[in-house]
């Protein structure tokens, strides 16, 4: 599937996820200090009380963070293609997320998603699912777990507790600033526990969701509100001091 399209029936979403979540990938060495960190975020229209439906609208946004601080952004809006169904998000938003990061140039070297990974009916959620499709190490960032369960940490920054689904830990809770509520983060493909808390708390010395996905969800969010238009952005259009997000 790396080379081809996104499935386009849950059936085989189904038998793929399957098939990732079986194979082990190589671990990821890289040092955090010299690469560039990515963010890719969708949000939907407001106010929507029903389940999302094929052809609603999709306002998606990545970030590419470089070493030195410098950003690079891409925007893209479309329809999209599925309904929502749980353990299925791939195939209602990896199609947008994919052009969003497509859209940047080059690659980021590391990757967050606003979605899970093992914490999956088939251990292999969208953070994994697109880390595997474009060969970038990633880490999913969601506000709870989707089936796991686990005690919250301690209040400090730092602390962590593990997620389990049965006997298997599948993603930890995370506490990225003191007394903030803790986020959960899914290590994705080629990311371990410890690299994946490692990299967490490198992005959110000063707030609470790492730098790259906060700021491309800031972005998509602008774009829903008809505030930017879709293209690329570059040196730190996104920078706060700029009141672009």
């Amino acid at each position: 599937m790396r080379a081809g399209g996104w499935p386009t029936g849950i059936e085989q979403l189904i038998q793929e996820q399957k098939r990732m979540a079986s194979l082990v990938f190589p671990p990821w060495e890289g040092s955090l200090g010299s690469i560039r960190c990515g963010g890719v975020f969708v949000c939907y229209e407001r106010g929507k009380r029903e389940a999302g439906k094929r052809g609603d609208w999709g306002w998606a946004a990545s970030v590419l963070i470089f070493p030195d601080g410098q950003t690079q952004s891409f925007c893209v809006e479309g329809r999209t293609p599925f309904d929502y169904v749980p353990g299925c998000l791939a195939l209602r938003e990896g199609p947008l997320l994919e052009e969003a990061l497509l859209g940047l140039g080059s690659l980021p070297d590391l990757l967050f998603v606003n979605a899970t990974a093992r914490d999956h009916p088939y251990r292999a959620g969208l953070a994994l699912h697109l880390g595997f499709k474009l060969d970038i190490p990633s880490i999913g960032i969601t506000r709870k777990p989707l089936l796991a369960e686990g005690a919250l940490p301690g209040n400090k920054r730092g602390e962590t507790s593990e997620l389990r689904i049965g006997n298997q830990t599948v993603g930890f809770w995370l506490r990225t600033q003191d007394n903030k509520a803790p986020l959960v983060v899914h290590p994705g493909y080629r990311i371990d526990f410890e690299k994946a808390k490692e990299t967490v708390l490198f992005y959110t010395e000063k707030y609470r969701t790492p730098q790259p996905l906060r700021l491309a969800r800031q972005l998509s969010r602008l774009l829903r509100a008809g505030m930017i238009r879709p293209s690329v952005l570059k040196d730190n259009d996104c920078d706060e001091k700029r009141g672009n997000c």
